[in-house]
């Protein structure tokens, strides 16, 4: 039975982190009921060489600490004086002390979210003081707000949900304000691992690009990919050549129709018809109606298909179109918040297909949303 006194955080953190449960008998631990109990009885700690010979016997490290959290669980008040200071078998022993170990880290996180919570209600209560007082005022709160604001935007971390794959590397973690080119000159990982794409032009003449800087200049000067394999690996380029721009030209949001409340692009209700291929504009009527994507899938003019590994996939006339998120920004500068898609179209039937990037958009919250015509694709 535990002699030392543990503050109500450790309490709260080791009664949160082993789910409100006894760790003897398993069953619900109520917070008036909580005792917490040392695996390895606290009382060693007055018989120096008797802990010596029982931390050799089990193993464990010459400092080990009978106050650690790898050595505290909670208890029932008769399962702790059950226990008293009996010793559990090595076998016992060394099990309790795997779980409690496992559970340390749990307990840490606890402890540290309860600290934060209760810095929290301080800071907030001195806020509320100062409001009232007229040391601050509305106006220089709302400055540090905007100001805080910003400065989270400048950090913020997008996570793609496909990393960019390099020869050596992936990238699949990119933030904002930030120089990248480093990684221009990079060799790009391409399909069935070629060392590079070829490119050809007018004049058939043919020319090798393996990095992105290779691939713009390329672009300039006239070459393009011809064969359908090499139409398909040009869009491991084109992406990454898009992600750039985008996140060059991302800018925190004044406005959300999309997060607020969060909509997800397979939301098939809120999505404009116009995201789909429609190579004869037959959808136009269906666009001008305010129809929504969930509307002619249920009319039978669009089908959904098997998304994997992107987030929805729809078939309409001779193509389907594939899309998945990669992050949420202002990206045309109008103030409301966008969605950077990546998207794959192939031909029902056939060998053919394309990658591209769009921007989606939702301009109002009657509007549905809709993909931003002039934002340049892929192919």
């Amino acid at each position: 039975m535990s002699k030392t006194t543990f503050d109500n955080l450790t309490r709260s953190a080791l009664w949160t982190a082993y789910k409100c449960i006894c760790f003897y008998c398993s069953q619900p631990l109520d917070w008036g009921d909580l005792h917490i109990d040392h695996i390895i009885p606290e009382s060693l700690t007055q018989k120096d060489e008797k802990f010596e010979k029982i931390k050799e016997g089990l193993g464990l490290e010459k400092d080990f600490n009978l106050n650690e959290l790898y050595n505290l669980v909670p208890s029932h008040s008769k399962c702790n004086h059950r226990k008293s200071d009996d010793f559990f078998s090595k076998s016992t022993t060394l099990f309790y002390l795997s779980i409690a170990n496992k559970t340390a880290l749990k307990v840490k996180l606890e402890i540290e979210k309860l600290k934060r919570n209760k810095n929290k209600g301080l800071i907030l209560s001195k806020l509320q003081s100062a409001l009232s007082s007229n040391t601050i005022n509305e106006k220089d709160l709302r400055k540090i707000l905007i100001e805080a604001e910003k400065h989270n935007w400048n950090i913020k971390e997008i996570k793609l949900p496909f990393g960019v794959e390099f020869i050596d590397k992936i990238y699949d973690t990119f933030y904002l304000d930030t120089d990248f080119s480093e990684l221009l000159d990079n060799k790009l990982l391409l399909h069935n691992d070629e060392d590079s794409l070829e490119l050809v032009n007018d004049n058939n003449e043919k020319v090798n690009v393996s990095t992105l800087n290779e691939w713009k200049k390329a672009s300039i000067e006239g070459f393009y990919p011809l064969t359908t394999y090499a139409i398909k690996s040009a869009s491991i380029f084109t992406f990454f050549e898009e992600l750039i721009k985008a996140l060059e030209k991302a800018k925190m949001p004044k406005v959300s129709f999309i997060s607020e409340p969060w909509l997800e692009i397979d939301m098939l209700d809120y999505l404009s018809p116009n995201i789909l291929m429609d190579v004869e504009d037959e959808l136009l009527e269906h666009i001008e109606n305010r129809l929504s994507v969930g509307d002619l899938v249920r009319l039978g003019i669009v089908k959904v298909n098997d998304p994997y590994p992107y987030k929805i996939s729809l078939e309409f006339g001779s193509f389907e179109t594939s899309l998945i998120e990669q992050f949420r920004a202002d990206f045309n500068d109008d103030g409301i918040e966008d969605i950077f898609v990546r998207g794959w179209t192939r031909a029902i039937g056939g060998t053919m297909g394309f990658g591209f990037t769009s921007i989606l958009t939702k301009l109002s919250e009657k509007h549905l949303i809709e993909k931003e015509e002039h934002y340049s694709q892929d192919m």
